[in-house]
């Protein structure tokens, strides 16, 4: 197991309808503490700045990793 910390490494805004998921929503790109480089749902609908240190939050119903904004 990794986590549950890391920090992003890049990140986006998806703007365009995909089966299963309601635009606006951010991706990212998270490095995670000794571990390997993940592609996360963020929590709400912008880009993460890089750097940016973020938490696992546990996965949604259909399975996808999920990060929030350490604060």
């Amino acid at each position: 197991m990794f986590g549950p910390t890391g920090r992003v490494w890049s990140s986006t805004v998806v703007r365009i309808p995909v089966p299963g998921r309601t635009p606006p929503y951010a991706l990212a790109y998270v490095d995670l503490d000794d571990g390997p480089r993940v592609l996360a749902g963020a929590e709400g609908d912008a880009a993460l700045a890089m750097d940016t240190p973020v938490r696992l939050l546990p996965a949604d119903p259909a399975g996808d990793v999920r990060v929030a904004v350490v604060r």
